[in-house]
């Protein structure tokens, strides 16, 4: 039998920023359990009708912040992982994570802004964080195997896609359920989708065609 040097596609450092996350991640379920506990039920029910998600899921929680600054960090890797893996150079977009989530954010507080409805608002900006802290952590996993079985790369790529539309759509059709929950106008929902949501995919789409296929 003849040994064979293991293929690596990825830098080192990659692995050690992995593991902070871990850590980051295993500390705050040492201080706050239930906010892990309570991430199923967050699927299903309301994010304000849960005390300790709607304390996680709040703008201004050290524990949202945290958990917004785990997915910039895995998102901002998973985007470096692709462009390294497609041998592009357009390191730019390690930042589309973080500026995604920004844009949608400063949407829904600009429909407060201008329409005052901030009670039937604020559901969907939980939820939207509630998502952001979700795909931050399903990612982590999914990386460390990439890095681990570079060979599978065509495989890791098209999981990583996956994970984000399964937790897009997740989150655009209980966006959709809250509003008619809290009796938002179908135009205004009609407005949001094109504007907010379907929109932004569509130029992000494009910008991934352009500089990983084309």
């Amino acid at each position: 039998m003849e040994l064979t040097l293991r293929e690596e596609l990825f830098p080192n450092w990659i692995v050690y920023v992995l593991l902070m996350t871990i850590v980051l991640l295993s500390v705050l379920k040492s201080q706050k359990e239930l906010v892990f506990s309570n991430i199923k039920t967050t699927f299903v029910k309301p994010p304000s009708s849960l005390p300790e998600a709607k304390e996680s899921l709040s703008f201004n929680s050290i524990i949202n912040f945290l958990m917004l600054l785990n997915y910039f960090v895995v998102g901002g890797i998973a985007i470096y992982m692709l462009l390294v893996y497609y041998e592009k150079s357009d390191y730019w977009m390690v930042v589309l994570p973080a500026a995604i989530y920004l844009f949608q954010m400063l949407s829904l507080l600009l429909v407060i802004g201008l329409s005052g409805e901030f009670k039937k608002v604020r559901e969907n900006i939980l939820l939207l964080n509630f998502s952001t802290h979700i795909l931050g952590i399903i990612l982590i996993p999914i990386l460390l195997i990439w890095l681990l079985n570079p060979h599978l790369s065509e495989y890791m790529v098209i999981t990583l896609f996956s994970a984000f539309l399964l937790i897009y759509f997740i989150r655009l059709l209980r966006g959709m359920f809250l509003a008619i929950r809290n009796k938002v106008l179908w135009y205004y929902i009609i407005l949001y989708l094109c504007g907010l949501e379907i929109w932004p995919i569509v130029v992000g789409y494009m910008l991934l065609r352009l500089d990983f296929i084309g």
